[in-house]
């Protein structure tokens, strides 16, 4: 299948997300475990990034760490979901770095309020074989925390189709290789998943825009981010109310 890889890290960053972010770890670690189903040469970790948390986030990380040593949670004071997802690739990078190539490692980003399919992993995996720097996926709003006419709404606004043009850090994942070529994720307060996506296109590296690794995450139209995707929900929110 060509390129192979050797290590995987998703990076979860979280701001007060005790409530949801057991159900994201839940389906991260069942990725982790078909991953190592179907690649046993690669090693899996994933890293909780509790930034500026005054809630029970750290616990339940610090609960799914005691059954599951391939968790690991850093606590952080910035403020700032760029920084906080550039803080979990260090961290990756410098466990995996000491024994792995950065083309043999793949840094695969989520949010604390999604799910990750089963296959997430392993996706990520079979398209970096087939030649992917990088992947972008797309996501769906769980529907049962929106209104029937909204979550309709929405499905009219977004295409999630082979080269779709969505970016989401989310459901995102890069070579550390690549990611290090470009300079990683800039400490930006929204959007930090658009401009490295742009910066790796800019750079030449192939990234992969697919349907089929889709993600469910919160449809909540208060969300933790400024300009993020509840805030994105909201204004859809606000145009159906206008238009009746």
């Amino acid at each position: 299948m060509g390129r192979g890889l050797a290590g995987m890290a998703v990076i979860i960053p979280a701001h007060d997300e005790q409530e949801r972010l057991g159900c994201c770890l839940d389906s991260v670690r069942a990725a982790m475990d078909h991953l190592a189903g179907a690649c046993p040469q690669v090693e899996a970790m994933a890293i909780v990034v509790a930034d500026s948390c005054s809630d029970g986030t750290a616990q339940i990380a610090r609960r799914h760490i005691s059954e599951d040593p391939r968790i690991s949670l850093q606590q952080v004071g910035y403020g700032n979901v760029g920084a906080s997802r550039a803080a979990g690739a260090r961290y990756a990078l410098a466990g995996l770095g000491e024994r792995m190539d950065p083309g043999s490692i793949w840094l695969a980003s989520t949010d604390a309020d999604t799910s990750v399919p089963e296959n997430w992993l392993a996706g990520f995996a079979e398209l970096h074989a087939r030649g992917a720097d990088a992947v972008v996926g797309t996501v769906q709003p769980d529907r049962g925390e929106l209104d029937e006419d909204l979550f309709n709404l929405w499905q009219q606004a977004y295409h999630p189709v082979e080269g779709h043009g969505h970016i989401h850090g989310a459901n995102f994942g890069v070579s550390a290789a690549a990611y290090l070529g470009v300079g990683g994720f800039e400490p930006l307060a929204a959007h930090e998943d658009v401009a490295l996506v742009t910066s790796l296109r800019r750079a030449g590296y192939r990234v992969q825009a697919t349907a089929r690794m889709q993600v469910l995450t919160s449809g909540r139209l208060h969300g933790r981010l400024r300009e993020g995707f509840a805030d994105y929900l909201a204004g859809l929110d606000h145009q159906m109310l206008r238009a009746r």
